[in-house]
């Protein structure tokens, strides 16, 4: 039995209120309680599959000690309650399998990544290579994609709010992980700098899901 099909036998006679009248109102607001339970329940589903998918992928971070320098900082993100979906994308600049699930979900082509160079070197702004860039490019496309395939309207709306107030935290956490995608591809990058480019992709990562229309529940 939904909400919608209880209606009151009595209603207080000094409301003033019409009983046919009331019993309609509150037979309205019923239906709108039990809308918001069925969409909301719909819509949790939809962040659970996120919340497994993320689950399963920690468990791999967790076990690969090369990994352990930025658990930190994503622990302090989920801690502030960013979305699954969302720590899934900033980790799957370093974890392209991520990246693979991502676009398998949305059905769009995978990324092909190939960047070898035996030689440190260092991050040079003028002078990026085309393989390099085009891995960041496709990687600030990723976050597209995952806010708007079988997205929680909820939590969009949670991270929307977050990035608009300019988190920290989250600045902290896409610096370490930029610094670690450039790293384990032999190109070394000094924290200030790193940390310019975390703000600058996180300002644009803001423009890009604030356009995003969320499906109000």
């Amino acid at each position: 039995m939904w909400l919608e099909d209880f209606i009151p036998d009595e209603w207080p006679s000094e409301s003033g209120w019409n009983a046919a009248e009331a019993a309609e109102k509150y037979k309205e607001a019923a239906k709108k309680a039990a809308a918001w339970i069925k969409r909301t329940t719909k819509d949790e589903k939809k962040a659970r599959k996120y919340d497994d998918l993320l689950s399963h992928f920690l468990v791999l971070f967790i076990r690969e000690k090369k990994y352990d320098w930025i658990l930190e900082s994503l622990f302090k993100s989920l801690d502030i309650w960013y979305s699954s979906n969302f720590i899934l994308w900033i980790i799957s600049l370093i974890y392209l399998p991520i990246s693979d699930k991502i676009r398998e979900i949305s059905w769009k082509e995978l990324i092909s990544f190939n960047y070898h160079s035996d030689d440190s070197v260092a991050f040079d702004d003028s002078n990026i290579d085309l393989n390099i860039k085009n891995r960041i490019n496709d990687w600030v496309d990723d976050i597209i994609l995952i806010l708007t395939t079988e997205y929680s309207s909820i939590n969009t709306e949670k991270v929307i709010n977050l990035l608009s107030n300019w988190d920290n935290n989250i600045i902290s956490f896409t610096k370490d992980v930029f610094i670690f995608f450039l790293k384990e591809n032999n190109i070394s990058i000094n924290d200030a700098k790193a940390l310019s480019y975390a703000k600058f992709i996180i300002s644009e990562i803001n423009k890009k899901i604030s356009k995003i229309e969320i499906e109000q529940i």
